[in-house]
C-alpha cells in the first residue's frame, strides 16, 4: 500500500497548571502554538497526558475553546474525552467538546469499573447511548489500557449504523487486529495508531500517528510522518531511535507510568513548563528531576528540537 501523502501526526496534549492547580490558559495557548508550528494537530483534554479526570466538565470545555481558538483551521483539532464508567458520563464531556467545535470528537471504550469486562451486549448498548446522540465526527478508541477491545464484528456494526464515525485509534492491540479492521471496515473509517507504531502500520493502512510524547518533541514526531511519506529511510530510522530513546528516558526517570507526570516533568527538564500537575498526581522528587533532566541533555532533545 502506497503512503498517504499526509500522515497526521498528532499530540495528546498536556494541560498546563498555575501553582494553585488553576488552568493556565496562557500557558496552554503558548504551547499549542508550539505544536501547530511544528504540524501536530492536537487531542485536547486526555485522561491520561491532559489529565482530564481531574477536570471538571467546565475546565474541559474551556480546554477545548482554547484549543479550537488557537489551532482550528491550522491543524487537526480533535477532543480526547476523559474514559467513563456510563453513556450519560461519556455524552456529558463529549457535548462540551462537540458545542466548542473540534473537529471530531472520541469516544472511549467503557471503563465497567471493579475490574469487570463488559460483554459485547454491553459494549454495543454503551457506544448506542452515546454516539446515537450526536451528530459529529467521531473516533474510536480501541486502547489495550482498557483491559479488552471490541470485536472487529461490533465495529463493523457500529460504523454501518453511525456515518459519523470517521475514525478508529487502535493503539496497542497487535498487527493482526489492525489489518482485521482494515479489511472489513469501510475505507472512509481512518485506522490510526501510535506514532512509534506508524513505520510498521502505514503499509497496512495506517493514516496518522498519536502520542503524549509529542509534548517534549513534536518536530521529531512530525519527522517520523514525513520520512515515511517521503521515502527517507535515514531520516526516520533517526527520528525513531530519538523518539524511543526520549521515551524510555522518562520511563526510567518515572517508572510507574503516566504520561501527564512523565511529559510534565521532560517539559520542565527542557525549559517548556513549570511541572504542575494536580492531586492525586505529585511531581517527581528534586533527585528524579535531576536524572531526567541529565538523561535527556545526554539524548540531545534541546539540539533536535531547536531549543
Amino acid at each position: 500500500m502506497t503512503p498517504s501523502p499526509a500522515l497526521e501526526v498528532l499530540c495528546m496534549t498536556v494541560t498546563p497548571m498555575h501553582s494553585d492547580y488553576s488552568i493556565d490558559e496562557d500557558a496552554l495557548r503558548v504551547h499549542l502554538r508550539r505544536l501547530v508550528a511544528a504540524g501536530n494537530g492536537i487531542y485536547l483534554g486526555s485522561g491520561g497526558s491532559g489529565e482530564g479526570h481531574a477536570l471538571s466538565p467546565a475546565e474541559l470545555r474551556l480546554v477545548y475553546d482554547v484549543g479550537v481558538d488557537e489551532a482550528k483551521g491550522k491543524v487537526p483539532v480533535y477532543a480526547n474525552p476523559r474514559e467513563a464508567r456510563t453513556a450519560d458520563a461519556m455524552y456529558e464531556v463529549v457535548n462540551q467538546a462537540v458545542e466548542a467545535g473540534v473537529d471530531m470528537v472520541q469516544v472511549y471504550q467503557l471503563d465497567a469499573g471493579h475490574g469487570m469486562t463488559p460483554t459485547v451486549r454491553e459494549q454495543e448498548a454503551y457506544f448506542n447511548s452515546v454516539i446515537d446522540r450526536v451528530d459529529h465526527p467521531v473516533a474510536l478508541s480501541m486502547h489495550v489500557f482498557a483491559g479488552y477491545v471490541a470485536p472487529v464484528s461490533l465495529l463493523s456494526t457500529l460504523c454501518t449504523r453511525f456515518p459519523q464515525i470517521v475514525a478508529i485509534n487502535v493503539m496497542g492491540p497487535p498487527e493482526r487486529y489492525f489489518l482485521q479492521l482494515r479489511d472489513t471496515l469501510p475505507e472512509t473509517v481512518r485506522l490510526f495508531t501510535g506514532v512509534a507504531n506508524l513505520p510498521g502500520l502505514v503499509p497496512l493502512g495506517a493514516v496518522g500517528g498519536l502520542g503524549a510524547e509529542n509534548n517534549c518533541i513534536p518536530n521529531v514526531c512530525r519527522r517520523i510522518g514525513d520520512a515515511i511519506v517521503d521515502g527517507d529511510a535515514d531520516g526516520l530510522a533517526s527520528a525513531l531511535q530519538t523518539l524511543r530513546r526520549f521515551s524510555a528516558a522518562v520511563a526510567e526517570a518515572s517508572p510507574n507510568g503516566g504520561s501527564s507526570r512523565g511529559n510534565k516533568m521532560a517539559m520542565k527538564a527542557l525549559g517548556l513548563g513549570n511541572g504542575v500537575l494536580r492531586p492525586p498526581y505529585l511531581a517527581l522528587p528534586d533527585a528524579d528531576q535531576a536524572k531526567l533532566a541529565a538523561l535527556l541533555d545526554g539524548l540531545g532533545i534541546r539540539e533536535a528540537e531547536g531549543l
